[in-house]
């Protein structure tokens, strides 16, 4: 992660999700697994945090965002990261895709909710700590240019 000052981890109350976390497994992942987890993500949105009319975000494809609610009578779009053991972040081109919606709508507000199952905990970025992911510099080209190059020149 950028050098973001990230918050400290947060516990939830989890005890309601047990039966959820058996069914979940060791093999679930990724899209999968943060659908299953999509009723704590309103949990912990609406009963820790204070946002108000928390829905899924849209279905449609390349939508860079999971959920869309209010807090302090502000839109906020919601990017949710769960993970078993960690707390991850978005890639680039979803930074970049969020930071493109967030151009295009005033007053708009951005959130990164991270959920650590395992330890029953989370940590929310609020807009100002969300928008420093976006001004961190990207993974440089170069490195990866030189090794094709080189397998090229080697083939």
């Amino acid at each position: 992660m950028p050098e973001v000052e990230s918050p400290a981890p947060r516990k939830f109350d989890c005890t309601p999700y047990q039966d959820l976390f058996e069914r979940l497994g060791d093999g679930v992942a990724g899209m999968q697994f943060e659908r299953a987890t999509a009723v704590i993500v309103q949990d912990i949105l609406e009963n820790y945090e204070g946002f108000r009319n928390v829905r899924k975000g849209p279905g449609h494809w390349g939508t860079p965002f999971d959920f869309f609610g209010f807090k302090d009578g502000y839109p906020y779009i919601i990017e949710y990261k769960g993970s078993r053991k960690s707390f991850n972040a978005p890639g680039e081109t979803q930074k970049r895709r969020l930071q493109e919606v967030l151009s295009l709508i005033k007053g708009l507000k951005v959130a990164l909710l991270q959920v650590k199952i395992a330890d029953c905990q989370y940590r929310i970025l609020y807009h100002e700590q969300v928008q420093a992911f976006f001004q961190e510099r990207r993974a440089p080209l170069e490195p990866i240019i030189a090794w094709i190059k080189e397998q090229i020149a080697s083939a």
